[in-house]
């Protein structure tokens, strides 16, 4: 077996960044996540029909991305990094700056978008660039210098390729939206989601799902060579896939899509097998939203290769992306309502002389499973209304996620309220 996953963060006190650096990548992830879902709600008639161009759907796509994902993503992976590679971070003026820029960016680029203001989409553009350039420089600097965990270093190497390459194409696709040179920039399009979705986030998603998973369910963690091997079959899936949506070769993105088929079937196959041999039997709502997740990973595969052999009428692209962007969604939902409390009580384990409050008791159950149900039921509305071509069902599960982002809203922010009363409070 791997390094037992109940130490990756146990014995890791002297890495642990100051609580306030993951904390507010994670609050402002919650703050767009709810965006995400108010500008759908204005967008909800242009939803099912969505194929490209600005607008609300494009912004709404922008902001999950961007904002919540990205976001999501950058703050876990600045704390949980350096304790998978044994490394530090030494640059808190660097990672400040890192969450001024991703949150300006995100919110010009979004705005831009939403309005077809091209100044706006430059703007933003510029100002994420700086942001992952700055990321960038901090990721392989701690990479390069750690050598543990070989599986999630791997992921991380592969995931920053694939940033850098979204990155090009996404600035290469703001500029053609006022020059437009690009023969087709539906396909680049779909290339700069493939890399998003499956490449950088993806990729992330399960290198730290290979401690994370372990950690929250206290299990061994799967063997390094069969997750490297799941990373092979998904990367060389994801290259043929756009090697095939870039050429215009649609048989060619179909077999990328079956490859990484077969990386999905590793790769959830190590996580049933870990589940399996947990020690904690009760695992919470947390790991219901994470098997949903896990269902419509091979869910939005199977879509996307029916998509490109035109086995789906017109609805096949929006539904392709929903399952796509809600497989991402559901497992770093489950991800922060997991490490959210367990980080605040670390830290205040390590601030407080008496005992700290536990992660259960910083952990409101009501807002979670009120999340769970209106997240399930955005997910199926919206399916329904796009394949049935029911504008109301749309509209449903727009307004479905908007009160399942507010819920979880309002469970981070009992989180740090109990948090800070915790350290307030006088001791016995």
């Amino acid at each position: 077996m791997s390094l037992g996953a109940t130490s990756f963060l146990g014995s890791a006190g002297d890495r642990l960044l100051p609580l306030s650096v993951p904390f507010r990548f994670f609050g402002a992830a919650v703050l767009f996540h709810l965006a995400a879902w108010a500008v759908l709600v204005a967008g909800a008639g242009e939803l099912a029909a969505f194929r490209g161009g600005a607008g609300p759907v494009l912004a709404a796509v922008h902001l999950m991305t961007l904002g919540v994902f990205v976001m999501t993503a950058m703050g876990a992976s600045l704390q949980l990094l350096p304790v998978a590679t044994l490394q530090g971070f030494a640059a808190p003026a660097r990672i400040n700056a890192i969450w001024w820029l991703l949150n300006i960016g995100t919110i010009c680029l979004a705005a831009g978008m939403y309005l077809a203001w091209h100044q706006a989409m430059v703007a933003g553009g510029v100002a994420l660039s700086l942001a992952i350039a700055l990321y960038l420089q901090l990721l392989l600097g701690n990479l390069r210098r750690g050598g543990a965990m070989a599986a999630v270093v791997a992921h991380g190497w592969l995931a920053a390729a694939a940033l850098i390459g979204l990155l090009l194409l996404g600035l290469i696709l703001i500029a053609n939206q006022e020059h437009g040179f690009l023969a087709d920039a539906q396909r680049a399009a779909v290339s700069h989601m493939l890399l998003a979705a499956y490449g950088f986030m993806g990729l992330l998603a399960m290198g730290f799902s290979y401690v994370l998973v372990p950690m929250f369910a206290l299990a061994p963690m799967p063997s390094d060579r069969w997750a490297l091997a799941a990373l092979l079959c998904t990367c060389a899936g994801l290259a043929l896939g756009l090697a095939g949506t870039w050429f215009g070769q649609d048989v060619w993105a179909a077999v990328g899509g079956g490859i990484g088929l077969a990386g999905a079937a590793l790769y959830l196959g190590l996580m049933a097998m870990t589940l399996r041999q947990r020690m904690r039997r009760k695992l919470g709502p947390a790991f219901i939203m994470m098997r949903l997740s896990w269902a419509l990973l091979p869910l939005s595969l199977f879509s996307g290769i029916a998509w490109a052999l035109d086995l789906l009428p017109d609805w096949g692209a929006v539904l392709f992306g929903l399952w796509l962007l809600g497989w991402l969604l559901g497992f770093l939902l489950a991800i922060l309502q997991r490490i959210v409390p367990f980080l605040a009580s670390m830290h205040a384990a390590l601030a407080m002389k008496r005992r700290p409050p536990t992660v259960t008791a910083l952990t409101a159950a009501g807002p979670l499973a009120a999340h769970l149900y209106c997240h399930c039921a955005a997910l199926i509305l919206l399916s329904a209304g796009i394949a049935w071509a029911m504008p109301v069902l749309v509209s449903l599960g727009t307004l479905a996620g908007l009160l399942g982002a507010a819920s979880f809203a309002w469970f981070f922010l009992l989180a740090v309220l109990k948090y800070r009363a915790a350290l307030k409070a006088p001791s016995a």
